[in-house]
């Protein structure tokens, strides 16, 4: 009998089986630092809803939490649904602790009133204010929130605590400028604001008691002002509103050329107060302090001088971060710094994956609306890398060789392994960042390695040192020699940013992404970083896939504004072409962006694609004819023969004959439209389908029309 030969196809399955199984069960280890991945899939899910679940779910959903949180003792996979629950819970719990009636409406005039929660200065006397509502007239009960935000002008006097009155025009939250765009309204929910606006009288500043939750935030706006004066007086000019930036958070003054450049560079982040500047202020506070208590030997051995650095380091970050305003990337960075420098405080290594997934717990927990946002996104990627990075290199064997060798060899070996440690680190920073960046804004920054590896030197002792040691004399008036080091360095930084940003090929926009191929990159990147052992492997073919993939989203053919003011069709070349060059400026140059067009709405119009006249315009995409109409010129105006009929009035049941027709009750009903034409077939998009019925989303309302005056009667009529 002949002998039966194995079945290696069937061996290899089975081994190949095994070694998955093994390779998940090492991943157990490290469950920690895969614990804010399954919460950002229970976020995600809960903001991708299509509707509201209801409040009750939170007391249900969280004891569902809890019974798979004590079977994950055992269970890894009870441990994984516990935490994507908790995550989905930590969202909607959120929601109801923001939430506020929204204005369904625009009021053409609104006596408002309220302390001051916040306030933004953007340049050009105009100032961003946000009004905890104390009352408002002309609007309806029911639709009053609880805070909104006003664009004012000649408000440099009002600050944050402050009780003001003014008249104000209001308007309901934005919506998304194309269906699936990043959701203004839903930021802006999240802050507590209802309603958007813009005062038509100066803001008048009444006496009373400043409320307790303001008064620090108060004391450091005041404070802020008051630097930024001195500031100036010493450094004029745009380098003195970027040294205002750096040190006190305030952007309002910096011109557009000089963002643009930064922006091009890959430099922008020199501006934000987030991980770079926490970083080198509290790192340089502990050096500084340790170095100091280091003279003293009789403290340096007797005491533990580094957990005291530790401590003054945390208490300067809060001070920075307070006189900062507190924003979300600045706290965020402040959290993560806190918690390397509480594992200096508890004998546990600083740089690490664990306390990133400690900082990234907290964030989420108490702000789960941040993961939705490119901040967190970009920076929780970048740091995740540089985590990982240090781990790898931490870990690199010893290399013998280097110890035996000549002293010159060590110092030119050292001197190299130190540069290439620095091009890496910044080319995996900036490598995992991009994925969101180039998401949430389709710029990518080509140079931006070389950029960065010239500049933080020149950041890291001319400008940040500096900076530190102005704040610290500001009050003994010894401010101006850090300030006159600080502005050679911003010089030097400006110059470099301008340099690259002139180079060929600086100024790079590519398409949006679509979400999907985000979403595996992002995974990806997560499972090479966080991963062990040959798992990894599953991160770079994700990563890889999601690359190349990225690319084959469909882009509609055809876009309409919010209020029908402007159309844009794509061409054969794949250019938006607008219908109108002036009008809907803010939603065309999003589109344009979205696009990854370097160009202007203007030039964008002058492309071929329409054919207006007489307040109507007429293209042709694919099979389809496409007719928008901006001008109701006469009652009896021509139904013109056309596949899609797009007009910025309401056109009731003229040209009820055409397949497709958008209007501006349907605008007005369903926010931005997109139309996607697919083998003869058209498919519509809407801004608010997108959105879903959701908390953040109003349901738009008809204006009530102005009630008519009784007639005067005369004075006689009253006699006698």
């Amino acid at each position: 009998m002949a002998r039966e030969e194995p079945d290696s196809t069937a061996g290899r399955g089975v081994k190949g089986a095994v070694a998955l199984q093994q390779s998940l069960a090492q991943q157990t280890s490290r469950m920690m630092l895969w614990a804010p991945l399954f919460l950002i899939i229970g976020i995600w899910t809960y903001f991708n809803l299509p509707s509201e679940p209801s409040a009750i779910a939170i007391p249900i959903l969280a004891a569902f939490a809890a019974l798979l949180f004590w079977l994950g003792r055992t269970r890894t996979l009870s441990l994984v649904l516990a935490l994507i629950v908790f995550g989905f819970v930590c969202a909607k719990f959120r929601e109801q602790v923001v939430a506020t009636p929204l204005l369904r409406a625009y009021v053409s005039e609104s006596d408002i009133s309220g302390f001051v929660a916040d306030a933004d200065n953007r340049g050009n006397n105009k100032r961003i204010i946000v009004v905890e509502l104390d009352s408002a007239t002309n609007i309806p009960e029911g639709e009053m929130p609880r805070r909104v935000r006003i664009s004012t002008f000649h408000a440099e006097a009002v600050l944050i605590g402050d009780y003001v009155s003014m008249k104000a025009r209001l308007s309901p939250l934005p919506m998304p400028v194309s269906p699936g765009a990043f959701d203004y309204g839903r930021d802006l929910y999240f802050q507590s604001i209802g309603a958007t606006g813009q005062s038509s009288t100066e803001p008048t500043i009444e006496v009373k008691d400043v409320p307790y939750k303001f008064v620090i935030r108060r004391f450091f706006h005041a404070l802020r002002s008051a630097m930024g004066e001195r500031i100036s007086s010493v450094i004029p000019g745009p380098i003195g509103a970027f040294a205002n930036a750096v040190i006190t958070g305030e952007r309002a003054a910096i011109p557009k050329d000089m963002n643009t450049s930064l922006q091009i560079s890959g430099l922008a982040h020199i501006l934000s107060i987030s991980g770079l500047h926490m970083t080198m202020v509290a790192g340089g506070v502990f050096w500084v302090v340790r170095a100091f208590l280091a003279l003293f030997p009789y403290l340096a051995l007797h005491y533990p001088i580094k957990k005291w650095a530790a401590v003054a380091a945390l208490i300067v970050g809060v001070i920075y971060m307070l006189l900062a305003d507190s924003g979300s990337a600045t706290e965020r960075s402040y959290i993560m710094i806190a918690v390397m420098f509480f594992a200096m405080l508890v004998d546990r290594p600083a740089v690490s994956l664990r306390n990133l997934a400690i900082s990234a717990i907290l964030i989420l927990v108490v702000t789960p609306e941040e993961s939705m946002g490119a901040s967190f996104q970009m920076s929780f990627l970048a740091v995740m890398g540089l985590a990982a990075f240090f781990e790898w290199w931490n870990h690199r064997p010893v290399d013998m060789k280097h110890i035996a060798a000549s002293r010159t060899r060590r110092v030119i070996t050292s001197t190299w392994k130190h540069v290439a440690g620095s091009v890496l680190t910044t080319l995996v920073a900036g490598g995992l960042s991009s994925m969101a960046a180039a998401y949430h804004f389709g710029r990518m920054a080509p140079y931006g390695t070389i950029a960065n590896g010239l500049s933080l030197p020149v950041v890291g002792f001319l400008v940040m040192p500096p900076a530190l040691a102005s704040a610290m004399l500001m009050p003994f008036g010894l401010e101006e020699w850090p300030l006159k080091v600080m502005e050679l360095g911003l010089k030097i930084t400006m110059w470099i940013s301008d340099l690259v940003a002139s180079w060929p090929g600086a100024n790079v926009l590519i398409a949006k992404p679509s979400l999907a191929s985000i979403v595996v990159m992002v995974l990806g990147s997560a499972i090479l970083c966080i991963g062990v052992g040959r798992f990894r492997l599953i991160g770079v073919v994700m990563m890889v896939a999601g690359l190349a993939t990225s690319q084959m989203a469909q882009r509609p053919q055809i876009l309409i504004e919010e209020r029908g003011s402007n159309v844009a069709v794509l061409d054969e070349q794949g250019h938006y072409v607008f219908a109108d060059p002036s009008k809907g400026k803010f939603a065309g140059e999003k589109w344009l962006q979205s696009n990854g067009e370097i160009t202007t709405m203007a030039a964008a119009s002058q492309l071929p694609g329409w054919v207006c006249s007489d307040g109507m315009c007429f293209a042709d995409v694919g099979e389809k004819s496409i007719g928008y109409i901006h001008t109701q010129t006469a009652p009896d105006w021509p139904c013109p023969p056309v596949d899609i009929m797009i007009a910025d009035f309401p056109l009731h049941h003229t040209c009820s004959d055409v397949s497709v027709r958008i209007d501006r009750f349907d605008v007005w009903r369903q926010g931005a439209h997109a139309i996607t034409i697919n083998k003869g077939e058209v498919h519509i998009a809407t801004a608010k389908g997108e959105q879903g019925n959701r908390p953040w989303v109003f349901v738009s309302r008809a204006r009530p029309k102005p009630q008519a005056k009784p007639p005067e009667l005369p004075v006689t009529a009253f006699s006698g």
